[in-house]
């Protein structure tokens, strides 16, 4: 499964899509951080400033720094990003709390924009499937 978020030719599509959302607008409007995907082997860095994505890196280096981070194996996001995921795969915090995705660096800040990210999480997942 190639995951779109992961797709050097589909970066800028999937930013211009989650900063079009006017929920993630919302819920982002405070939200200026920088989250770490991991996917299985792959990565890549989503630059969040004031509720806008300013970049998506792929495969960053340990140079580049992070807030948090969310990863998981591919098989785990391939479940995720499904139109209908299976139960335990169906948001954010049933993949944490089921050990599926490991979530880590800073936590208050994961929690304090929570809206947000499940939102873009979200975009990115009706990306995924259209």
């Amino acid at each position: 499964m190639r995951v779109r978020f992961l797709d050097p030719n589909e970066i800028a599509h999937v930013r211009e899509a989650i900063n079009a959302d006017p929920e993630f607008r919302l819920a982002g409007r405070f939200f200026s951080k920088d989250i770490l995907l991991g996917v299985g082997d792959s990565g890549c860095l989503v630059k969040v400033r004031d509720g806008v994505i300013t970049e998506i890196k792929l495969n960053p280096t340990f140079m580049d720094s992070w807030n948090f981070f969310i990863k998981g194996s591919a098989e785990a996001w391939q479940k995720f990003l499904q139109p209908l995921p299976p139960p335990r795969f169906a948001d954010l915090y049933g993949g944490v709390s089921c050990k599926n995705f490991e979530l880590g660096g800073d936590m208050e800040a994961v929690f304090a924009h929570y809206w947000a990210l499940t939102r873009m999480l979200d975009v990115m997942r009706e990306l995924q499937n259209n």
